[in-house]
């Protein structure tokens, strides 16, 4: 009799029970909201470490830019490629007060140094103007003379080259200063140019307008008045 054959057995594969437990099992039945709660989180977090680290990045570039671009005070070479006027000693009140006003324009443009103001200022003397400030160096030193502060060296110059005679000849002109004829064109050059060198006498931009206005024809000043300009460039426009 032949042997009978064994029943042939199915075993079940082995159950890993080694599971991550961080990882999520799709069938272990989750809560739908609980997964996307999670998500959520984590997508929170990333974006706050992002922002963090974009932040910190921009802080150094601005750093790195402050120091490639340090804002330098200007040296002689540069002041002197955009300063071209020159003072003699010639030029009367009018062109010494041009050339003050044309230094210190240069000296803000080109952030020059306040110690630098009086030696950068004296390279542009020539002629007279220059040998009566060589002889105010040689009764010091030229370092003490560059020394000088900005406001005694422009004082210097007023009293050398702007006597006082001649500034109160100026304040009477400029008191009774009127239109001839029809030259207003003139009467605007002149009224401008006074007010710089007398401006004691116009110490308000109220009196400014009326003194300016007290010099116009009759035909004119009317309109004028009437138009109420509020500084004195709206009334020379409308005169």
């Amino acid at each position: 009799m032949a042997p009978g054959r064994r029943p042939t057995v199915r075993r079940n594969p082995p159950v890993n029970r080694s599971t991550n437990r961080n990882n999520v099992d799709i069938n272990s039945g989750i809560d739908t909201q609980m997964l996307n709660q999670l998500i959520a989180t984590r997508v929170a977090e990333a974006l706050a470490a992002a922002a963090v680290t974009h932040a910190a990045s921009t802080q150094e570039e601005t750093n790195l830019g402050s120091n490639f671009f340090p804002d330098k005070a200007c040296n002689y070479k540069e002041f002197r490629a955009v300063m071209h006027e020159n003072f003699c000693g010639t030029e009367g009140t009018v062109g010494l007060t041009q050339w003050f006003e044309k230094l210190e324009s240069q000296f803000r443009i080109s952030n020059v140094a306040k110690g630098d103001k009086v030696k950068f200022a004296s390279s542009t003397l020539l002629n007279g103007a220059l040998t009566w400030w060589n002889i105010y160096v040689r009764s010091l030193t030229l370092d003490t003379a560059h020394a000088t502060p900005w406001s005694d060296f422009k004082a210097m110059f007023i009293r050398k080259y702007c006597p006082r005679n001649e500034v109160k000849q100026m304040e009477n002109e400029l008191w009774n200063l009127k239109v001839k004829g029809t030259n207003l064109t003139a009467y605007n050059q002149r009224f401008q140019e006074l007010i710089l060198l007398c401006p004691k006498m116009v110490p308000n931009p109220d009196r400014l307008l009326e003194r300016y206005i007290e010099g116009l024809p009759l035909n004119i000043k009317g309109n004028v008045n009437s138009s109420k300009p509020v500084d004195l460039h709206e009334a020379i426009e409308m005169a």
